[in-house]
């Protein structure tokens, strides 16, 4: 039996995320083997995630090797992967997600309203600094990129804290030692805490091995939260936050940005069958743009020519 390559990026919270599809394949009798790729988004650490100007700087390689026949299959963080797959692949399984909040790490575990005066976090999404700028606009950002485990590190040292999806720190085995972040204060990232496994289109075979991993609450919340991203033009890496729960056969979602002028948080909500997502979430993008979400992200894109300009309220 031929086994089943799942191609990924190659740092540890990449291989603890193949490894949660790669083990139920392999109590399923099925062999695996792992297909470790470089992407660009993992060459360059020093450019900041809002100020990359091409999408998917984290999924193009991976991608490329599941069109090229060099694997099967892509494992991503859904949060990742930009709301138009390349042309050919197809979402083969959302696995059961795992938790889709933010958190903050710091010595002792102490929370945000518990850092000093002062104290430098670091972060390259644009979506948690514009969220902590409204929070605790006396705090230093400092662009941090890299690995979970690198930032992880720089807590202590050249950071006081860092944001990071709760989700990550569990795949890596930590045991406590962040906060969470309340969602309706610092929404999440759409598909954060979720895997997304592409295969390629008509393959059959693939298709009908990934399929038993799929989770249906899951896969509702994920899709709704890109189809909300699509409809508002906010790419992967925009400063607006989405998140989808499922409970039952109910799908209650909220979605939110904060403007260029760290003023407010805009924050809407929507919910409706989760047989029905789509419709939820286009529900979301009325309240959203009736709210004011829409000019709040056409201000952020003046503001992003240039990343480094972007002026931030004091």
């Amino acid at each position: 039996m031929r086994a089943i390559r799942l191609a990924s990026r190659a740092s540890a919270l990449s291989l603890a995320q193949v490894e949660e599809v790669a083990a139920p394949l392999r109590s399923a009798g099925l062999p695996v083997e792992v297909v470790r790729v470089t992407s660009r988004g993992d060459a360059d650490l020093r450019t900041p995630l809002y100020a990359m100007r091409e999408k998917g700087v984290f999924e193009r390689e991976v991608d490329a090797a599941v069109l090229r026949g060099d694997a099967d299959a892509a494992v991503h963080s859904a949060k990742d992967v930009p709301t138009d797959l390349p042309p050919g692949l197809v979402v083969a399984a959302v696995p059961r997600r795992l938790s889709p909040y933010d958190a903050i790490v710091a010595p002792g575990g102490a929370g945000l309203e518990a850092l000093p005066r002062g104290a430098r976090v670091g972060t390259s999404s644009l979506r948690r600094i514009s969220m902590l700028r409204r929070l605790r606009p006396d705090l230093e950002v400092i662009p941090m990129r890299g690995n979970l485990d690198t930032r992880l590190r720089a807590v202590g040292s050249s950071v006081d804290a860092i944001i990071s999806a709760e989700a990550g720190l569990e795949r890596l085995g930590l045991a406590g030692g962040w906060r969470r972040l309340p969602p309706e204060e610092f929404v999440p990232a759409a598909g954060q805490g979720a895997l997304l496994v592409l295969a390629r289109e008509g393959d059959a075979g693939v298709l009908e091995a990934l399929a038993p991993l799929d989770d249906r609450g899951s896969r509702a919340e994920v899709l709704a939260e890109r189809d909300f991203l699509g409809a508002v033009g906010a790419g992967c890496r925009a400063p607006v936050g989405v998140l989808a729960r499922a409970s039952g056969r109910e799908l209650s979602m909220i979605a939110g940005v904060v403007p260029p002028d760290g003023s407010r948080l805009i924050l809407v909500r929507a919910s409706g069958p989760i047989d029905s997502a789509s419709e939820v979430a286009m529900r979301l993008v009325g309240e959203f743009e009736a709210a004011g979400g829409a000019e709040a992200m056409r201000d952020w894109r003046d503001e992003l020519p240039g990343a480094e300009g972007i002026r931030w309220p004091r």
